[in-house]
């Protein structure tokens, strides 16, 4: 007996050896030790599990102590997520090194992956370099589905970044699915003398490949201090999923020793059987009754249900088919401080907006509370849950969850320190002049966002309400559209079927006014409307001294005709780049044209901002056309620099 106990201790050191001298470590599986754990984190059947499957959970493992010096290190390891679903997935995982480890004890879940949060994330003192396994579908990447790869300094948009893959030997490149529940291997190899970091990844058991998956320039030596820790970050928002580690071997001064692959092998193997576990065969005595009360309860809620339903129907509410997480009433009270008057934000016609802070993970949010008498109804409320907490975009706010009390109806989103632009432009703040690279900046962010609402998504979004007020700011300043209550959406290739006038006059086209019905060319002449705003520092409508209101197109056009576009620009603006003002001013023009065929699409939009493609030459004259088809028609053919721009604005339409 003593001897096969023995035998089996033995096995299980070496299938779970950990080597760790001053050339670094190797875990060929892990028992935990040397490991610093925090969060959901844990050893599981001998792996590394950061998440364990539960919502809005952050994991983090370091190794125990810290690497006084590393110049050319070189790391590999092999990682498992296991997602609920072959499509869905969230958040990913992330290799990282860090000055300390106290700094991503502040690190959220979701987006942030456990390592950031709103108030530090892009700040150069996180000294945090990572390599991020990103799980969440990207708008750069709209064609593969949760995949893709990037290199991160201090922040989380990627220096560099590339679809989840492998180059094979004969130069093919070979999508991977990260979540497809099968062990991947990945290298991170630095060089201290190039600062050359390359990234490779291969399905487990296949040789590293010759050609990186990524390959950039970055002084880590400027970014990082002397003495560092390794480790992982890990996180999940509101899809349920599980990150391992199964191996992992690091060298601070170079190459990495290879893994011992039988041992590994039997980890994933154990990994396996626990998955596979819930799904093992219970036995008879036991199967019985289980079933039996499963019966009973399941009448029971067939019948519950059946009645609340039919109430639902009678009161006018509806089932919210939802990507976010519901929170509890008594969540919201509590971190609103009871919905406290210092805590509020702001108020409109649909209630009062609240900054809160999440006692369980101290993230500061903001919580709309729609009121019953709310403009705003139940309508309104569940088409910006089912819409925007399926929406995924940096440039759009991100609605976190929502709660329904008795009457009351509440939605839970990102914090924006910095208020809504609309309050920076003409509030009380105005003094506080936001300089042109800012709002150059923010512009092109909303076409960003606004692009990927209408074109890069599953379904396309009509915003509907595109407007200063919508837009808010975070703590870096850039631009965020939010308030989806007016928001539609409908299949590529349909068209919507909204007919009935929603918006807000200055920023509402000709035809919506006219005819009631909503389109992509819509939301294109808000938008235009809205670049002016911006570029301007004045409202859609102001009054003359005649008393008179004066249409901000026409005001600029005026401008415009009478010698120079530019002498529009808000006069706080000294900092104005005159290309880029001069591009902005006209091409808000091109997209509030009265005619909805003349206005560009948001992805060529994107293209004149971030000068991929030159914005075509036209007159102040192109803008003064009607919808009239045979004035439209004779301008084009007469003039072939407007023909040349109808050719480049109708194509991808």
């Amino acid at each position: 007996m003593l001897p096969h106990l023995l035998l089996l201790c033995l096995h299980f050191l070496i299938s779970t050896s950990t080597a760790y001298a001053d050339d670094g470590f190797t875990y060929d599986g892990f028992s935990g030790s040397m490991l610093r754990l925090d969060g959901v984190a844990s050893i599981s059947s001998r792996a590394l599990m950061l998440t364990d499957g539960a919502p809005q959970s952050v994991g983090r493992a370091f190794f125990g102590r810290r690497f006084d010096s590393i110049s050319s290190f070189s790391t590999t390891f092999v990682f498992v997520i296991t997602a609920p679903y072959s499509d869905l997935s969230g958040h990913g995982l992330a290799f990282t090194v860090s000055a300390t480890t106290d700094s991503l004890l502040d690190g959220l879940p979701s987006q942030y992956m456990g390592m950031f949060n709103q108030q530090n994330l892009g700040n150069p003192t996180n000294q945090l370099f990572a390599v991020e396994l990103d799980t969440i579908i990207s708008p750069e990447f709209k064609d593969v589905d949760n995949n893709h790869v990037g290199i991160d300094v201090n922040s989380l948009v990627s220096i560099r970044s590339q679809v989840a893959g492998y180059y094979t030997p004969d130069g093919n490149f070979s999508i991977l699915t990260l979540i497809s529940g099968e062990p991947i291997q990945v290298w991170v190899d630095y060089d201290d003398s190039s600062h050359r970091v390359n990234v490779s990844l291969a399905p487990y058991l296949q040789h590293k490949p010759q050609r990186p998956l990524l390959s950039t320039t970055v002084n880590l030596t400027s970014v990082l201090p002397s003495s560092v820790y390794v480790g992982f970050a890990s996180a999940t928002g509101v899809m349920r999923s599980i990150h391992r580690i199964i191996g992992w071997s690091f060298n601070p001064n170079g190459e990495a020793k290879p893994l011992n692959y039988a041992a590994l092998s039997e980890v994933i193997q154990d990994v396996r059987r626990d998955n596979q576990r819930s799904h093992s065969r219970i036995p008879m005595k036991i199967l019985i009754p289980v079933v039996t009360l499963s019966v009973f309860v399941t009448l029971v809620i067939i019948v519950a249900l059946y009645v609340y339903m039919k109430k639902a129907r009678e009161s006018g509410e509806w089932e919210i088919d939802s990507g976010s997480s519901s929170f509890t009433y008594k969540d919201l009270v509590a971190a609103t401080s009871g919905f406290s008057d210092r805590m509020l934000l702001g108020k409109g016609g649909f209630g009062k907006v609240y900054k809160g802070v999440l006692q369980t993970s101290k993230q500061n949010v903001a919580v709309k509370r729609v009121s019953p008498e709310s403009k705003q109804g139940m309508k309104e409320f569940i088409a910006e849950i089912t819409i925007l907490g399926h929406l995924r975009h940096r440039n759009l706010v991100q609605l976190l969850g929502y709660s329904r009390h008795k009457s009351e109806l509440l939605l839970v989103y990102d914090y924006m320190p910095n208020g809504s632009l609309d309050r920076v432009l003409h509030g009380q703040y105005r003094q506080q002049t936001v300089d042109w690279v800012c709002r150059f900046n923010i512009i092109k962010g909303i076409a960003s966002g606004l692009c990927y609402l209408h074109e890069d998504w599953e379904k396309v979004v009509i915003h509907r309400d595109i407007k200063a007020s919508n837009v808010l700011l975070d703590n870096e300043m850039k631009g965020r559209l939010g308030d989806f209550g007016l928001a539609r959406l409908h299949n590529h290739g349909t068209d919507a079927h909204t007919t009935h006038l929603a918006g807000t006059w200055g920023y509402i086209s000709p035809e919506l006014a006219r005819l009631g019905r909503a389109t992509k060319a819509t939301d294109v002449f808000a938008f235009g409307v809205f670049m002016l705003e911006v570029a301007c520092g004045r409202r859609p409508i102001e009054v003359n001294g005649s008393g008179e209101p004066v249409l901000l197109t026409d005001w600029v056009t005026d401008a415009w005709e009478s010698g120079s576009i530019l002498k529009s620009v808000d006069q706080r603006l000294e900092d104005h780049v005159r290309e880029e003002a001069e591009l902005v001013l006209k091409l808000g023009l091109l997209c509030s044209h009265p005619v909805p065929s003349a206005r560009p699409s948001t992805r060529l939009i994107v293209q004149y901002l971030v000068n991929d493609v030159l914005l075509p030459d036209f007159q102040p004259s192109f803008l003064n056309l009607t919808s009239r088809h045979e004035d439209f028609d004779q301008h084009i053919l007469a003039s072939p620099s407007v023909a040349t721009t109808m050719t480049g604005l109708s194509g991808g339409r």
